[in-house]
């Protein structure tokens, strides 16, 4: 796709080991846009201040987990209006759990996207495949999540991706997609 203004905001989410991150880049080397990753954008910075903060770990149930996400989701947020200000659409890369169900986290996300419009691509595995893979890359913000609630099906509109389905074969599904969207 060569016209840019058409392209919407790419908005990569799913559980913690369906491979987010993986499809994100491959949607913004593929697209040549900006990926913004929430843990990229905001991990770094957490972990800094995890001894600061007293409790458990940042990314665990905490007396702070609510300020936590808020201000993790307003740096993402900030960022897509910055990358919109010179004219670049972008991938987005988080778990969007609020933002799916259609309330005013969604809302949210939608205004900082204008004048782009959103395409939730949701990257969905079993349980199993999740476990194994969150396992397998044995990364420190796994130790310290709280166990996986049963995962609900997004509300807004979305583009369900299978998780156990090759990074290229997700991109492809995601290139048909967003033609379709263009072309509208």
């Amino acid at each position: 796709m060569t016209d840019r203004d058409r392209l919407p905001i790419l908005v990569v989410a799913g559980a913690a080991g369906s491979g987010k991150t993986t499809l994100g880049r491959a949607l913004a080397r593929r697209f040549r846009i900006p990926l913004l990753d929430l843990d990229t954008l905001t991990n770094p910075l957490l972990d800094e201040l995890d001894s600061a903060l007293g409790g458990p770990h940042w990314n665990s149930a905490g007396p702070h987990s609510e300020q936590i996400r808020r201000g993790r989701y307003a740096v993402l947020l900030a960022a897509v209006r910055d990358v919109l200000e010179i004219g670049q659409r972008s991938v987005l890369v988080a778990p969007f759990t609020r933002e799916l169900t259609g309330g005013a986290e969604w809302g949210r996300l939608v205004a900082a996207a204008q004048p782009a419009a959103v395409m939730v691509v949701y990257v969905d595995g079993s349980p199993e495949l999740l476990a194994r893979r969150r396992a397998a890359r044995g990364a420190e913000r796994d130790a310290h999540r709280p166990m996986d609630a049963p995962v609900e099906m997004p509300r807004v509109p979305h583009l369900r991706v299978d998780a156990e389905l090759c990074t290229e074969q997700q991109v492809e599904l995601v290139l048909a997609a967003v033609q379709s969207y263009a072309q509208r």
